[in-house]
């Protein structure tokens, strides 16, 4: 190889280098925020294939300018080569070690603060949150926010529980206590063993029965298992006989039904839609001033609607949103020391919501509280 050649060919491995120093440099600032794994692991590919031609072409320049004399190649040249070789596989190498673990390490740091989070929730601090303000990669952000998405509704999910706990202690220690110590006392010959005692103990049965039935209803619920078995209802028919089965609590109540129903024909779950009147009726008893209590059953379109209406003293403003939450009680009753769970129209609400339905609230026209319910119906028919 001539001189001049040898120029020719230093000159155009220099101007290569400056050329993908250029592109280097441009290239370099690529921004890789906001973007997908796979979008950045091809721009780090581009980075390490780049650098590693800057690099080639640099240190084979410097290494002809060294090596060289410019007239005749050294008599070892081939040692040079290798040199050269080995000297760019080198710089290469670290290089490509260095942007794979700067990249490897903006990936498992947030993984690692997930990981630590996951060891705190369970250890019991369900409070533990990941904080992501420093993490661009698109798939990292959405697993962080799943991740805390999924930590708080955990630790609302406890919350209920304990809640729920200390609820249901509650409303079991009276009748369990009051249970128990007639009991003793009729052991020990306190109390007379006639029949005024023993219907005290079956009433006081029956309400644990309703509490554990209202139980049953919320949990199969919330767990949606509240299955609804329809059939053929003719609900003016079932809507009297619940008034008159009920009818001995609503006279001592004070209250006078009237009952305003079309002979509607609905496809419901007969069981459930009782278990509906009979807590809205139940709820009027414990609730409700002296005076009228209307009760609606009507066909609208395809839906059946229900209102109980009573004039008195109604839900204040700021508890309307909460009636329906289970162990809910009304501090604007006029009435004192009423005994009940306060699931009543929990359940009514989870027994409208079992049917694809819904209850709401309102201000009667009575003056006082107004329970609708909404019942899709797939049989359209008046009799």
């Amino acid at each position: 190889m001539s001189a001049n050649s040898e120029r020719n060919l230093a000159k155009l491995d220099y101007l290569i280098f400056l050329k993908a120093s250029v592109v280097l440099v441009t290239g370099w600032g690529i921004d890789m925020v906001h973007r997908s794994i796979n979008s950045q692991l091809f721009l780090l590919t581009l980075k390490v294939v780049i650098s590693t031609l800057v690099l080639i072409s640099a240190v084979y320049s410097t290494y002809f300018m060294i090596f060289y004399d410019w007239h005749s190649p050294p008599a070892f040249s081939w040692i040079h080569d290798s040199l050269m070789t080995i000297l760019s596989v080198l710089l290469s190498s670290v290089l490509a070690s260095y942007l794979s673990l700067s990249f490897a390490k903006r990936l498992i740091k947030p993984l690692q603060s997930v990981a630590h989070s996951a060891r705190k929730i369970s250890e019991g601090q369900l409070s533990e949150r990941v904080n992501h303000h420093h993490c661009h990669t698109i798939e990292i952000v959405r697993l962080i926010n799943d991740f805390n998405s999924m930590a708080g509704k955990l630790e609302a999910m406890s919350d209920d529980m304990k809640k729920w706990n200390a609820a249901i202690a509650h409303e079991l220690r009276t009748p369990v206590t009051v249970i128990q110590g007639r009991l003793q006392g009729l052991r020990d010959g306190l109390f007379a063993n006639d029949s005024r005692q023993f219907d005290m103990l079956i009433r006081q049965t029956e309400g644990l029965s309703r509490l554990i039935d209202d139980l049953r209803v919320l949990s199969l619920s919330d767990s949606g298992q509240l299955y609804i078995y329809r059939e053929t209802v003719h609900l003016k028919a079932l809507l009297h006989n619940c008034v008159e089965t009920f009818n001995n609590h609503l006279t001592t109540s004070g209250l006078k039904p009237v009952i305003e129903a079309a002979d509607v024909v609905c496809y419901v779950d007969e069981v459930r839609l009782r278990q509906i009147f009979i807590a809205l009726l139940s709820n009027a008893c414990k609730y409700a001033d002296p005076g009228l209590l209307r009760m609606r059953c009507s066909a609208r379109r395809s839906d059946i609607i229900i209102t109980v209406e009573d004039e008195g003293p109604g839900i204040a403003d700021e508890e309307c949103t909460a009636i329906f939450e289970a162990f809910f009680r009304s501090h604007t009753s006029g009435k004192k020391e009423i005994n009940g769970s306060g699931l009543g129209l929990a359940v009514v609400n989870a027994i409208a919501l079992a049917h694809g339905g819904q209850a709401t609230y309102r201000h009667s026209e009575l003056g006082g509280t107004c329970i609708e319910i909404s019942l899709p119906n797939c049989v359209n028919a008046t009799l």
